[in-house]
């Protein structure tokens, strides 16, 4: 039965990083959202996305998870302010071919084990400082800090984002950085946590990036 254990935990691979992590990001107590004021933009679900890797001894797999709404403020080309909503029910995994296997991996992503998607059907992400990159280079513009809220947890991360505008339209997509799974709860498998595992089965860092387009909010009729 442990044996059998080990292989399924092996096979239900959560979304998780190897050693060599990109753009480490501690989490940090929440702060107050930001409230800059200016033109109301809409973000365009269809084409924006929390796109994820992860590895595991042996192999990697890759995916998204959809987004469901939100919103930016900008102010002189600036983002003042900001937030959108994470449909924590549109986990995709984008490598497994074999649609028993991706069926499994996904529903155990979204089982009490990880996300416990039935009772945490979304996740947010709140902007709470975005300031111009001291050296600004093609990847990164703009540093923007939000409270991340993945289940019961809500903590503060800051990463670096490309930020451009193409008519009416912003696109901001981050550089891909690395979070701790485990300081939002999300703790199945962690030899950090759970010092009897023999391998590391699953790691506990998430590489995440994060692309959205934003438009003006359509006029009223």
């Amino acid at each position: 039965m442990k044996t059998y254990f080990l292989a399924i935990a092996a096979l239900l691979f959560v979304a998780s990083c190897n050693t060599a992590t990109k753009n480490k990001v501690d989490g940090t107590d929440a702060q107050a959202a930001a409230s800059g004021a200016g033109e109301k933009l809409v973000i365009d679900a269809q084409s924006s996305s929390v796109h994820w890797v992860g590895s595991k001894v042996g192999g990697s797999h890759h995916g998204t998870v959809g987004l469901k709404s939100g919103e930016l403020a900008i102010n002189s080309e600036s983002v003042a302010s900001g937030s959108f909503v994470i449909d924590m029910n549109a986990i995709v995994d984008e490598d497994l071919t074999e649609g028993k296997m991706n069926e499994m991996l996904v529903n155990h992503l979204k089982s009490e084990d990880f996300f416990d998607v039935a009772k945490y059907p979304e996740s947010t992400f709140t902007i709470t400082k975005v300031e111009a990159a001291a050296t600004p280079n093609d990847s990164v513009n703009y540093l923007v800090s939000g409270n991340l809220k993945l289940k019961d947890v809500e903590k503060n991360i800051t990463f670096g984002a490309k930020v451009t505008k193409d008519g009416d339209t912003y696109k901001a997509v981050t550089v891909p950085f690395t979070i701790d799974r485990t300081q939002w709860n999300v703790k199945y498998g962690s030899k950090t946590l759970f010092a009897d595992l023999k391998e590391n089965i699953v790691n506990d860092n998430i590489e995440l990036q994060i692309t959205i387009v934003a438009k003006p909010a359509p006029v009223a009729e």
